[in-house]
């Protein structure tokens, strides 16, 4: 019901200006008080309101997997004086012992750690993903629940589930749009901060009032430009990174009563519509099932250090030629995709220019194909100037050529001299099927990792370590344990 306030002309009063004023602001804020409990935002907080105190027991054991295979690429990157020095950057001027970053000396405040760690997550190119959405799962995500749940000293079973829903509203949000990166987006840097700010609201045990706003307050701060991509240069690094401090910073400022725009998720300039180009889904695709905590199921490590883009292809081929290719009989190679995937992929094995920094030659779809042929491995390792500069990688990475195939994902086609040839489609793993455990490769990956600064005891100490992370009852213990390991 609308009341209105009369009066005659010429005798509007002080009073009478108040009383307009009051009623107005009532109104108003009825409106936006409806507005936030009828939007996306504020359905998924009063749905995180009533998870049950701990994850499922598989997915509590899959998050621990994953904390484990990202300690192993934070091992590895520690190796690495540029990322050391980038992630000191991110904890410069910190006197604050909020948190730790992992495999580090640092401390940080909370928002510093969450940066610094998300840094180096990903700062090798080898930490997992989600398929459902082609976006690299952990740097965002992971990073921020850990230092959440130091500086809130939560459980460990407190952090696996709040690492959980953000695994899984990043996963809810990435999936009905797909890879973004066609329109000019790093997936991360977009679905990223509003996952990771419910997660860390969790942590902070806030209200669903103030998890809503997180939510809006870091999707206004969603974004981080593909462009990388076409130019070399490794700022996908950096924008996970601030992606981690967006999702903190948000709580903090929900925390202080900042408020974002409610309807940031579906809105006519919310996230869906201006990054995908497509109405949201209902709240209800949203909410429906959320204690289910799917999300970490889907994560999956990387086996090689590459982009996800190229892995599948990479796979298939060494299935199709487990002993190996002949680098020198190879008369060129011809990879057959989709017209979605040429202005991506197809430019730039059509043009291709020798990569020039490590994240370059990640991302070079004919150079990793050259490198696996031409040494049998795609670690972080093989990154080195010698190998870009290599001459035999090279001149293999200019024989490839992309043909654009109707309909057609990704295949492989390595044409010899002889006239033989060897096929291989890529071997995508449906987005939508969990990720399989594979215990095995996974310690193997981490060992190969984390064996670049601890011996084979210590390796074992912390995988253990990471995998009995459910039963820390405070993360501030369990992190100033893993120090003592990693030291």
């Amino acid at each position: 019901m609308h009341h209105l306030i009369s009066y005659a002309p010429g005798t509007l009063t002080r009073r009478t200006l108040l009383t307009c004023s009051a009623a107005a602001w009532c109104v108003h804020s009825m409106a936006e008080a409806h507005a936030a409990e009828a939007s996306i935002a504020g359905a998924i907080a009063s749905a995180a309101a009533r998870l049950p105190p701990a994850p499922p027991a598989e997915v509590a054991e899959r998050t621990a997997w994953t904390l484990a295979d990202v300690m192993g690429a934070m091992l590895y990157a520690s190796t690495l004086p540029e990322a050391i020095e980038v992630a000191q950057f991110f904890a410069r001027g910190s006197r604050s012992d909020e948190a730790f970053v992992p495999a580090t000396d640092l401390s940080a405040t909370e928002m510093q750690a969450a940066a610094a760690t998300a840094f180096l997550i990903h700062a090798a190119e080898i930490d997992d993903s989600d398929l459902r959405g082609q976006l690299r799962a952990s740097a965002v995500i992971m990073s921020s629940s850990l230092a959440a749940a130091q500086a809130a000293n939560a459980s460990g079973v407190e952090f696996l589930r709040a690492a959980a829903l953000g695994y899984t509203l990043q996963g809810r949000f990435a999936a009905p749009v797909g890879a973004i990166q066609a329109h000019g987006w790093m997936a991360s840097g977009v679905w990223g901060p509003p996952a990771g700010a419910a997660a860390v609201a969790l942590l902070r045990r806030q209200s669903a009032e103030e998890l809503a706003s997180a939510i809006s307050l870091a999707g206004a701060a969603s974004g981080g430009l593909f462009q990388y991509y076409f130019d070399q240069t490794e700022e996908k690094r950096l924008i996970v990174a601030r992606a981690a401090r967006a999702a903190v910073e948000s709580a903090e400022l929900a925390e202080l009563g900042e408020r974002g725009a409610s309807r940031i998720i579906e809105g006519k300039a919310g996230l869906f519509r201006l990054f995908g180009g497509v109405e949201s889904p209902p709240a209800d695709y949203f909410t429906a099932g959320l204690e289910a905590l799917e999300g970490p199921l889907f994560v999956r490590p990387k086996y090689f250090s590459a982009s996800h883009s190229i892995i599948p292809t990479l796979e298939g081929l060494i299935a199709a030629a487990p002993q190996g290719i002949d680098a020198a009989a190879v008369e060129r190679v011809i990879i057959k995709g989709d017209p979605a995937w040429g202005s991506v992929i197809g430019a730039k094995i059509n043009d291709f220019e020798a990569p020039v920094t490590p994240i370059g030659a990640a991302l070079n779809f004919s150079f990793v194909i050259a490198l696996w042929i031409i040494r049998g491995s795609v670690l972080p390792a093989d990154y080195t100037d010698e190998t870009m500069r290599d001459d035999r990688i090279l001149n293999l990475a200019r024989k490839f050529e992309f043909q654009t195939v109707q309909g057609e994902h990704l295949s492989i086609e390595v044409q010899m001299k002889s006239g033989e040839a060897i096929r291989a489609a890529a071997a995508d793993p449906s987005p939508d099927e969990p990720a399989p455990l594979e215990t095995e490769r996974r310690i193997a990956k981490f060992d190969g990792l984390a064996g670049a600064r601890l011996t084979k005891a210590k390796c074992e100490d912390l995988r253990e370590h990471c995998l009995s992370v459910g039963e820390a009852r405070s993360m501030r213990e369990w992190m100033r344990r893993t120090r003592a390991i990693c030291a």
